[in-house]
């Protein structure tokens, strides 16, 4: 039998060696700790996979074991393990296998462990956006991390969205009942999300942090950021590497007055990744009858601009998608976005000041200021 081959933090199983995937995905992601999961998923013979790991917070309750789309009383922190075939560079066959709780203490203790022992530079903290459940947030966090082209650790931090996008209609919104469930949802989770970003602060640092929040996950980052007093003593006193909003689904004008003044002095750089033409951010522009930060209806003047944020404009940036996809798709997933996951992790993540975009070849500056990514 072949035995797995431990390279980098990245675990290769050959079809003949998959037997207890669980221990070994858990022994990589501990290096030293020794665990033991509740079960251990036997894989059908194929090519050798690779087994990685995605560490996840997520204020979801559970009933009997089951998520729901209620607030949990208490943090569930864990890891979520994947498998990926060998040779698919793109994440189109990564898939999700098994997860296993921690207590918080040791999810602190792993997450320190794997950025002290690696060359990773930075921890990704991402928040999802509207009807996202917890298997699907695990799955687009590893997907995202995969097409980014990096190894860092991501952490996905999870709300009680609505995770089929679907609710029971109600009066006078027959249409947006989900909608309007998660928007109240996601302005109610302050005080879960600070505790989750404390947590991965205290474990990494603020200088090895960046938050990537997406769509109505904005809201949730936004609001605990702002709002919640301990979190934005900590974060002045250690600030984050990075923040990144993309594609928020956060009224401009709030977007521009309340969260980039109040989130520079927490973060040394602020971002916002925008589109004219994501079509979810249309249907709330219609519903909430005001202008997203993360669509900008005009192309020449570009996304929005501030002093201290850097606007990054996603229109034109590779997809991974088909053709037919890009021409009738949503175009708002984050997953989806090739060239601005690279640029969040390989040019804000790695430490790459703005114009080096230009010698990348990456993106153009726009007479605003603010840039434009271009198809690699």
């Amino acid at each position: 039998m072949e035995p797995p081959v431990l390279k980098s933090d990245t675990l290769i199983v050959p079809p003949s060696a998959r037997r207890s995937l669980v221990i070994a995905a858990i022994a990589l992601a501990t290096a030293s700790a020794a665990c033991a999961p509740t079960a251990t998923p036997q894989l059908a013979a194929g090519p050798a996979i690779r087994l990685d790991t995605l560490f996840y917070i997520s204020a979801r309750a559970r009933d009997d074991g089951r998520e729901t789309n209620r607030l949990a009383d208490a943090l569930e922190y864990g890891i979520a393990i994947s498998s990926q075939p060998i040779g698919d560079t793109d994440g189109a066959a990564l898939r999700v296998v098994d997860s296993l709780l921690i207590p918080r203490s040791f999810f602190i203790a792993l997450l320190r462990e794997r950025l002290d022992r690696s060359d990773d530079r930075f921890a990704v903290l991402y928040t999802h956006g509207y009807g996202t459940s917890l298997h699907e947030a695990w799955q687009h966090s590893l997907t995202s991390r995969a097409r980014s082209g990096g190894r860092e650790p991501w952490i996905a931090f999870a709300w009680p969205s609505i995770g089929s996008g679907v609710a029971w209609p109600r009066a006078g919104k027959l249409l947006t009942s989900a909608y309007s469930q998660d928007s109240a949802m996601a302005a109610s989770n302050e005080a879960s999300y600070a505790e989750a970003l404390q947590s991965v602060v205290l474990a990494a640092g603020g200088s090895r942090v960046m938050v990537v929040a997406h769509s109505l996950g904005s809201r949730v980052v936004s609001t605990a950021m702002v709002r919640d007093e301990p979190l934005r003593a900590a974060l002045i006193a250690d600030p984050l590497r990075a923040v990144a909003f993309v594609s928020p689904d956060i009224a401009a004008e709030r977007f521009t007055d309340v969260v980039v003044p109040g989130l520079q002095p927490l973060t040394s750089r602020l971002l916002l990744y925008a589109s004219t033409d994501d079509r979810v951010l249309a249907l709330s522009q219609f519903v909430n009858e005001s202008e997203r930060a993360g669509r900008f209806p005009d192309a020449a003047r570009g996304p929005l601009v501030a002093a201290g944020l850097e606007s990054i404009d996603m229109t034109h940036g590779a997809f991974a998608d088909s053709r037919l996809m890009q021409l009738v798709g949503t175009r708002h997933a984050l997953r989806r976005k090739r060239d601005a996951l690279f640029d969040l992790v390989q040019v804000v993540g790695a430490g790459r000041a703005a114009g080096d975009r230009v010698l990348l070849g990456t993106a153009e500056q726009l007479p605003s200021g603010a840039w434009r990514l271009l198809p690699r």
